[in-house]
Formats: structure tokens, sequence, C-alpha cells
């Protein structure tokens, strides 16, 4: 027995953890330190009788004969007590791990977490207890340090952990590497069925002048196979190019980037064809390529012909209809003048020989009238055959401008007050002069005075002069007429009480021979050319005529002009003096010499 215990006890002694023999009240009997660790290192409990570094794992044996939870720390007290008060009661074997997770018993250990490389983790001290019943009466307690192996487990959990998802980022990063590359072979195969079957011919050219790749709308343009274009060069389709001035066009072409010209191409059969080219310059994996959208234009080269063609046509006969027009209004005017001068001859003759017949001097009278009328009518056909001819001219002088308002005031007065109107003239008498053409902007006031006059009756008339800077008007710039935001403008403000017009009426007022409907010109007259030619006489002097109106209140024309007009500088093949804008011609603003029309209802 003595020998088989002297085995035991060698037997042990080889194990290297620490053993405690403690007998069921709880008394330790005896105790094997451990080889490797220092049992209960660092941990400090109040009332315990150990040292601060921990067991003595050689001499000190003080605790033989102590009470087990004497000697043992309070946390491994707490955790093992279940498991020992178990162990006596059923006298089977326990196994269970203790954590001591004091801050004195924290391990070293560091490694990265997966997801930071600032945060740094600690590790507690592990303990393994094994509790084996030796006898009804003793328990051998075996405590073993499984801190270095939890410790290797974790950093090889962690290693797992961080490589499977290095592994799944890899996945990821190669599936999306693959997705990217078959989309750009689908946007590659696109790429070039589109470019195969594209209505334009493709030709890529190197610097050597060489086809690079062609697609099938320029074989069939130029009747050749895709192979026989491959072996070719530009300059054989090409014959407006030949080789001697190929490096200064590749020069050009590197400079320029990217241009448009129009040239010929040669197909097979030798016949020739006007392309309009879109010529780019690219360089692609450290060479230099010339890509070339080629249009057949043969169609809308025939068109332009053609519309050239009509358009000389047109212009002649506008030309013939223009001298016609100016012809027959100078023919016309030599017996109307006559007939008015007879007409007037003849007033003064019946009230020199004492005739009082009232219906006769009526009738002279509706004779002047009638050719007076019929003049200003020749006189605005006239002007409007001038401006479509180009020749309508501006004849500047300088005039004092309140002298001029009063000039023109008091020849509109007779109309005014035919329909029993007022007028109301402001302005200060202090305008001072004004360069500009005198006649026509007598004839724009004149015409919207008598216009409101025409269509107002027993009303209010009023004009307003002011002077404004350029900066200040509601006109937007005209980049045919020099003029800065500091130039002066003089404003006329002609407002009446008449019957006014709708948005519909405004929309076409300063069309030419446009009235606002039948009704107007059966119970007004006119001929729809008088403030379309106003309009223009304002333009030219780089001024321009805005309107307000509602229908049955009345109507407010403001007219806009510069103190100082400029002549717009002619081209060099233009003698006319001042060229008409074509943008005035084409939305019909003309002017008129005496009585001007508003169209209103």
């Amino acid at each position: 027995m003595s020998a088989s215990k002297t085995r035991n006890r060698a037997l042990l002694k080889a194990i290297p953890d620490a053993i405690f023999w403690i007998h069921k009240d709880g008394t330790c009997l005896d105790y094997q330190p451990p080889k490797n660790f220092t049992l209960w290192a660092g941990c400090r409990n109040p009332g315990q009788k150990l040292q601060p570094e921990g067991i003595d794992n050689v001499g000190d044996r003080s605790y033989i004969g102590k009470k087990w939870w004497e000697i043992w720390p309070l946390e491994v007290i707490q955790q093992c007590r279940e498991f020992i008060e178990r162990a006596i009661a059923t006298l089977s074997e326990q196994l269970f791990e203790v954590e001591l997770s004091g801050k004195d018993c924290l391990c070293s250990l560091q490694f990265p977490p997966l997801n930071s490389i600032n945060f740094t983790p600690y590790f507690p001290s592990i303990h393994e207890f094994q509790i084996v019943p030796s006898s009804d009466e003793e328990l051998l307690v075996i405590v073993r340090d499984l801190t270095q192996i939890k410790q290797t487990e974790a950093q090889l959990r962690h290693e797992l952990e961080r490589k499977a998802l290095q592994l799944h980022q890899t996945v990821l990063a190669l599936e999306a590497e693959k997705a990217h590359r078959q989309q750009i072979e689908e946007i590659l195969a696109f790429t070039q069925f589109s470019l195969n079957r594209a209505g334009d011919s493709v030709f890529w050219v190197n610097s050597n002048a060489q086809f690079f790749y062609v697609n099938e709308a320029a074989c069939l343009s130029l009747g050749y196979s895709r192979e026989e274009l491959i072996l070719m060069t530009i300059h054989d389709i090409n014959l407006d190019l030949p080789k001697n001035v190929w490096s200064d066009y590749w020069d050009e072409i590197k400079q320029h980037g990217s241009f448009t010209i129009e040239c010929y191409h040669q197909t097979k059969e030798g016949r020739r064809f006007p392309v309009e080219s879109t010529v780019n310059y690219l360089e692609f994996n450290g060479k230099e390529y010339n890509c070339i959208l080629a249009r057949d234009i043969t169609d809308r080269k025939q068109v332009e012909a053609q519309l050239l063609e009509t358009k000389t046509a047109a212009e002649a006969a506008n030309r013939a209809k223009s001298t016609f027009l100016a012809n027959m209004s100078h023919e016309l005017r030599t017996p109307l003048n006559a007939i008015i001068g007879y007409s007037e001859l003849l007033q003064e003759d019946a009230r020199d020989i004492g005739i009082n017949d009232a219906e006769f001097l009526d009738d002279l009278r509706s004779i002047n009238t009638a050719g007076k009328h019929l003049l200003a009518l020749i006189g605005d056909i006239l002007d409007y055959s001038k401006i479509e001819s180009g020749k309508m001219q501006l004849f500047l002088e300088s005039f004092d401008l309140d002298q001029a308002i009063t000039q023109i005031c008091h020849t509109a007065q007779p109309l005014i007050e035919k329909n029993a109107n007022q007028l109301v003239v402001q302005f200060s008498g202090e305008m001072g002069p004004m360069y500009a053409d005198l006649t026509k902007m007598r004839q724009i006031l004149f015409n919207l005075l008598s216009n409101a006059a025409k269509f107002t009756r027993k009303g209010k008339i009023e004009m307003a002069v002011t002077k404004q800077l350029r900066s200040a008007i509601p006109l937007p710039l005209n980049p045919e007429q020099e003029s800065s935001p500091n130039d002066l403008f003089v404003v006329f403000k002609i407002c009446d009480t008449g019957i006014g017009m709708s948005q519909d009426q405004l929309d076409n007022l300063f069309q030419a021979f446009m009235q606002a409907d039948a009704s107007t010109t059966r119970e007004y007259g006119g001929t729809g050319l008088g403030l379309a030619i106003s309009r223009l006489f304002s333009q030219m002097m780089g001024g321009d005529i805005l309107v307000e109106s509602k229908l049955g209140v009345g109507s407010t024309f403001t007219v806009y002009l510069p103190m100082e007009v400029k002549l717009p500088q002619p081209d060099e093949n233009d003698w006319q003096e001042p060229a008409v804008s074509p943008g005035a011609i084409g939305r019909k603003i003309l002017r008129g010499d005496e009585v001007l029309e508003q169209s209103k209802p």
C-alpha cells in the first residue's frame, strides 16, 4: 500500500499542474505547486494571506490545514463553490473553467480586431479546474492554466476570421471585376454592332494613312469589300488628299483635335460623290489614329442647289415687284397731285366768283380729301417697297426736340378735336437737342396720335415725354446697333381711352397688311401698314415701339428713341445706308409717311 501511494505521489509530481488535496470538510490536506505558472498570480483579496505575486510554488506551505475558502481568491471561491459542493455530495468528477478578470490578472496578449486597427483587446487569465473524489473523505483538485491555450485559440480564430474576410472581399472583387469585364465586352460588342450598322461611313486611319478599321456602310458606299479597304489608304478614296500633303494634314488634325469638312470620295467604279466628314484625332494604347465619320450629302447638295435657284428666282421676282411698285407709285403720284391741285383751285375759284352751293363745295372738298388719302396710301406702298428692296435710308440731323414736339401736337390737334377728344401733353420744355431723322420721328408720333384720335371718341389722349438711360428701358440689346447702358433715350408714351384691343389682336398688331378684324376696316378704314412701318422706323434709329392695351379700356403706345442716333456700319458689299436687318423684314415691322391706322376692332 505504501509502495502504491509512493508511485501515485511520483505520478502526481510529474504533472505540471497545481494539485490540492482537500478534505470534505474543506481543510487543505496537501498541495503540489505548478511547475510552469504562478498560481493566482496578481490576485489581491482582502483578508487572504497570499503574497501579492501569488502562492510561492516552492516553499510557502503555510496554508496547509486551512479551509480552501480561506486561502483561495474571492473570485475563485465564487466560481468553484457550487462544483466542490456537488463533488462532495455526489462523489462525481467535476470539470469547469475559472476566469480571473481582475485588472492584475490580465494577460498582455494583443492582436488587431477584424474591423479596427486602433482597438486593443485584452484576454483574462483562465484556469481549468478538475475535481476528482479520491475517497469518501478526500477530493483531488487539479488546476491547469489555460491562458496561453485560450490566447492561441483566440489568435487562431481571429486570424481565421481575418483570412475569411479577406477571402470574401477577394471573391467580391473578383466577381465585380468579372461583371465589369463582361459589361465591357458587351459594350464592345454592341459598339462594334452599332458601328457596322451605322448609316454613316466610319474609317479608322493610322498615321501612315492606312485604314485600320472600316464599317459596312463604308464598304457599301464605296463598292469595296472590307478586306480590300483594309489594304488601301485614305488617298485611294479621297483624291483631294494626296500623299504629299498628308503630313501637314495629320499635324493639323493633332492641333485642332476635331473638325468637319466637305470633300469628295471616289467609288470602286470611279464615281465621285460629296461627303461631309467629321475628323477626330485619337490616341489609344500609345498609338495615334484618325477617326473619320463620313456622310453622303449628295441629296442635300441637290436640295441646296434647288433652294439657291428658288431663292435667286424669288429675289429677282421681289426686286421686280418692288421696282414695279416704286414706278407705279411715282406714276400715280403725278396725276394725283394734279387732281389735288385742281380741286384746291376749283375751291378757290368758287369762293372768288361767289358760288355758295354747299353740295358743290362739299364735292370739291371730298375730291381733295380722297386724293390726299390715296396719295398717303401710295406713299405707304412706296415705303414698303423701299424696305423690301433694302433702300430705306435715314437722314440724320440735329434739331430742337421741344420745338419738334410742339409742332407735332399742333399738327395733330385738328384730328384729335374731330372726335371731340382732349389732348394733354406733359414734358419739361427743356428736352434739349436731338440727333435723329426728324421726318421719320414726326411721322411716328403723328401717326400714333392720329390713330389714338381715330379710335377714341369724346375721350382723352395723353402724351408724356421723358428721358431715360439705356439701362433703364425694357429693350434687348441689338448687336447691330452701337449702344451702351449710359446712352440717353427719349421716351414718348401716348395713352388713349379708346376701344382697346384683345391679346389676339395685339399679336398681329405690327404685321403688315393686317387688321384686327374685318369690322375694323369697314368702320375705321386703313390698310394695316401704318403701325408696322412706324415700328420699323423706330428700330432703324435704334429704338422700338411697345404697346399695352385692354379691350374696352384703351391703349398705351411707348416709343423709345436714342437722343443721338448712330448709323449701323454697312457691310463691305452693301451700299445701302442703313441696311435693314433681315429679322426686321421677316417680322414685317414697317413704317408710314403721313396717316397710320391702328389695327383695332
